[in-house]
């Protein structure tokens, strides 16, 4: 079943207002989307809210010696960290079941799992944000994936396909409806001063998708060129594409062009259909981010 409402947001650990120091006013309006579009996942009929972000680089595989690299999974009660960025911002997210013998204290940057896994940077976010919204993991059942940030195309497009029919969830929650929360930056070569300098290809990548996310063409945002991508330093492209994945309901492939396809790349044959509306698009520090919500029809 593919999810009731997918919203997108980016995961700068500037979001947060502690680690945003003097600049925190700067990104209100990106905060304010990005907490209004999680709130809306929170406030949906959906039974679970299944969060999509890019695993840190320092953990993805080789291509080489990995060819079907695997994501790595979290489920509440779980606590994550901003400490890693030189702040005490300590997030935790659901809480052990009544009884439960006491965990210890996890390290800083670990879900309290028990196997000191430490959370990626979309993910940490991404907690921040559900929890700024209101979630009550007793309430909605979260679940967070990190997919490998080299996952080819294809690959996410499975995953996506796999994660619609409740493959992680299991047989017994394929009927629930679902909501998804996919964490992702854009490009980061947007100017001199920005984290990969300026290419002069970033600015027509970022636009390219800041359309897509607008008008929920998931057609386009299968069809993200991996190699474009990471020459951009594009943190959000393996979760945006396992999510076109799960929205398409199994009818697109990457590269595969519909002729005559309408309302935002979705053909007349597709099963599923969808609006999007996108709320924040901009480049400040010299990267892109966005924040968009598609909703099923």
């Amino acid at each position: 079943m593919p999810p009731l409402r997918v919203a997108f947001c980016p995961h700068p650990p500037v979001i947060v207002p502690e680690l945003a120091g003097g600049a925190a006013a700067e990104l209100d309006e990106l905060r304010r989307a990005a907490t209004d579009a999680v709130r809306s996942l929170v406030d949906c009929p959906a039974e679970r809210i299944v969060v999509i972000g890019t695993d840190d680089p320092s953990t993805d595989p080789d291509p080489s010696t990995d060819p079907d690299p695997t994501e790595r999974v979290w489920r509440p009660p779980l606590s994550a960290s901003f400490r890693p960025w030189g702040v005490a911002v300590d997030v935790p997210l659901g809480a052990a079941p009544p009884g439960a013998a006491p965990e210890a204290t996890p390290a800083p940057g670990t879900a309290s799992t028990g196997a000191g896994r430490r959370l990626p940077l979309s993910l940490t976010v991404a907690a921040w944000l559900l929890t700024r919204a209101g979630v009550d993991p007793a309430r909605t059942a979260v679940e967070m994936v990190a997919v490998p940030a080299g996952t080819p195309p294809a690959q996410c497009l499975r995953r996506g396909r796999l994660l619609a029919g409740s493959a992680a969830a299991g047989p017994r929650t394929a009927a629930r409806p679902w909501a998804a929360l996919v964490m992702g930056d854009g490009s980061a070569c947007r100017g001199l001063s920005s984290p990969g300098y300026q290419d002069d290809r970033a600015e027509p990548f970022d636009d390219e998708v800041a359309a897509a996310l607008a008008t929920a063409d998931h057609r386009t945002i299968a069809r993200l060129d991996p190699a474009l991508a990471g020459a951009l330093r594009v943190a959000g492209r393996a979760a945006w594409q396992v999510v076109a994945g799960t929205v398409a309901d199994g009818t697109v492939a990457a590269g595969t062009e519909t002729p005559g396809a309408t309302n935002g790349g979705a053909a007349a044959g597709d099963v599923i259909d969808w609006t999007g509306r996108l709320t924040y698009y901009a480049a400040p520090y010299g990267v892109a981010y966005f924040v968009a919500s598609w909703d099923r029809n």
